[in-house]
């Protein structure tokens, strides 16, 4: 808590659960929002954080995770030591604070100094980056709410894209947003269709309330290929569990082609098996799974059994990135898998204009 305070009290804009989650709201669903929109998660470990299993746990791998789709070089974790506890083996390779052998103003003092570092190299790496790719991202925040039986709350974070290099950026942007307010207007329908023996005025207002929000991930340009990852979220009015998916949109920048499937990048459907394999074997490792946990691998194999299934990819430096959704691959608690295949391992199935595009080559 005084951490929470000392944020509070600089404008740092804290989001701490038991003091931003309103009476009735989903608490998943709220965490897993945060935690996606947040530009910094300080982790706390303690005794207590430690030794207790279960959603703090996933909330540590949440973070690692997201650290993943950082920029090299990005500050988005900090972890603050509370007490003389191992450090958690997940955690190390990160710069930490020592809080318990020192004085809470000088632990406060060099917090704000991480978190003004961060926001700082953030910006002059993400301002770096969009200068090299000669394409620049600006997100816009669209929220609209409507207190019904059911009601809605939507929130969009719209795209907006630039370039002195590339002409008609304009088509993308309006492909990605137009996608994405389908979405909210599939989420607000149900308003018009009342439910009063289901919801009634007198509920907390989050317990009949239809909720989706769509945040902005990340923007990868490799060569002439553009590739943007958001994050879509919902919650349906009473239901147990919210529902979270990956959603990928990937376009060749000269020309302008939208590339609706992973296939689109491959010569032929024979590329599908070594495809396969390469993810299957990067989730087994990934999910830290082995031949005695044929469950999990049944798992694993029946959510990418076609192209359909890795649908949510992106083109980064390092390779293709395919995302899977809440249940794909995985248990709930281990939120949305991610696994990126270099590109030496493919770079002989691609077609010759995504190879081209990417700055590739086929080796001799």
């Amino acid at each position: 808590m005084p951490f929470y305070d000392l944020l509070d009290a600089h404008n740092l804009n804290p989001w701490m659960d038991h003091k931003s989650i309103l009476s009735g709201q989903n608490w998943d669903y709220e965490i897993t929002t945060a935690l996606e929109r947040c530009d910094i998660i300080i982790i706390f470990v303690s005794q207590n954080s430690v030794d207790k299993r279960g959603y703090a746990q996933k909330e540590i791998s949440f973070a690692l995770e997201k650290i993943k789709e950082k920029l090299k070089g990005d500050i988005y974790a900090i972890p603050v030591q509370l007490d003389r506890v191992d450090f958690p083996e997940q955690l190390k390779g990160i710069q930490f604070l020592q809080a318990y052998n020192k004085e809470q103003s000088e632990v406060e003092a060099e917090l704000l100094r991480s978190l003004n570092a961060a926001q700082k190299k953030s910006l002059e790496i993400a301002s770096d980056a969009q200068l090299k790719a000669e394409v620049r991202w600006l997100i816009e925040d669209s929220e609209l709410k409507y207190n019904g039986i059911p009601g809605f709350s939507t929130s969009v974070q719209r795209i907006r894209l630039s370039s002195t290099k590339y002409a008609q950026l304009k088509d993308i942007e309006d492909h990605i947003n137009g996608s994405l307010a389908r979405h909210a207007m599939d989420a607000r329908y149900s308003t018009l269709e009342p439910q009063p023996s289901f919801y009634n005025l007198m509920q907390d207002e989050w317990k009949r309330t239809n909720t989706f929000d769509a945040i902005f991930g990340s923007a990868d340009v490799v060569g002439r290929v553009i590739s943007v990852g958001y994050s879509l979220h919902w919650y349906s009015a009473g239901a147990a569990h919210p529902v979270h998916a990956p959603k990928s949109f990937n376009y060749l920048l000269e020309p302008i082609i939208h590339l609706p499937s992973i296939r689109n990048l491959f010569q032929s459907d024979d590329a599908l098996g070594p495809v396969q394999a390469h993810v299957q074997r990067l989730l087994a490792s990934e999910l830290k799974l082995n031949e005695a946990d044929s469950f999990d691998l049944n798992w694993v194999c029946e959510g990418t059994k076609d192209w359909d299934s890795l649908s949510n990819f992106m083109l980064t430096k390092d390779g293709i990135t395919v995302v899977f959704g809440s249940y794909q691959v995985a248990a709930y608690a281990l939120g949305m898998p991610r696994i990126t295949i270099p590109y030496e391992l493919v770079v002989d199935l691609l077609n010759e204009s995504v190879l081209h595009a990417l700055g590739l080559y086929r080796t001799a």
